[in-house]
């Protein structure tokens, strides 16, 4: 997995990479500006106790916004790979896949319609996680990263398999390194939590996965 961080990070000032970094930083500044808005908008709606309720129930609805944040960025990720997912890709595979031949069509929609089901399904996940997070210090991180770890792991990895293997081949492989895949994914939802280098993290994750991808492929090859 080590060779895969750092054919990743390697590549980070290629300038065919520019453009869906660009992309990642205005949508993950777009997606912390949504949750800026939510929390105003809450404050604001918090006035109707008088006194100090009122300060103290703005604390707790604005705790539990940036919290939701936090959940909420990881699925978020995911939809804005998805504006890339083609070009991220065909430029990581021009550099270190160059004799892999174009690989299968991806429509737009589809792989968008699928990132908003990701989306949900992790927004639902964490929500139903969200009284361990808040109320089990320790334990929290682990839930946290170990759920999240295996849905963004499914999700990249099928997102980059799904080019090159049908969807029964991309399963199959899946299932059978699961545990890499897994461990894969704990990395991916790592770097969405890592402030300033969250920015990137959609770019980071498509281009991680697609060389994990291709060395657990090839080892099944062997």
């Amino acid at each position: 997995m080590f060779s895969s961080v750092t054919a990743t990070l390697g590549q980070l000032t290629d300038p065919k990479l520019r453009n869906p970094i660009i992309l990642s930083v205005i949508g993950s500044i777009v997606a912390i500006f949504l949750l800026g808005a939510t929390v105003w908008y809450v404050l604001d709606w918090f006035t109707i106790f008088g006194g100090w309720l009122d300060e103290a129930a703005a604390w707790v609805a604005s705790l539990i916004v940036v919290v939701l944040g936090f959940l909420f960025f990881p699925g978020a990720a995911n939809i804005i790979s998805g504006l890339f997912l083609d070009s991220v890709c065909k430029a990581v595979e021009g550099k270190h896949y160059p004799a892999l031949g174009p690989a299968r069509p991806q429509p737009f929609i589809e792989t968008v319609l699928e990132s908003l089901k990701f989306l949900g399904v992790t927004v639902l996940v964490n929500l139903l996680l969200l009284p361990i997070y808040l109320l089990v210090p320790g334990l929290n991180l682990v839930v946290f990263y170990g759920a999240n770890g295996y849905l963004l792991g499914r999700e990249f990895f099928e997102m980059v398999a799904i080019r090159r293997l049908t969807p029964a081949e991309t399963r199959e492989l899946r299932k059978r390194k699961a545990g890499s895949v897994f461990v894969s994914g704990v990395f991916i939802a790592a770097v969405m939590t890592i402030p300033i280098l969250n920015f990137a993290g959609p770019v980071i994750a498509t281009a991680f996965m697609l060389h994990r991808f291709e060395r657990l492929r090839n080892d099944m090859k062997k």
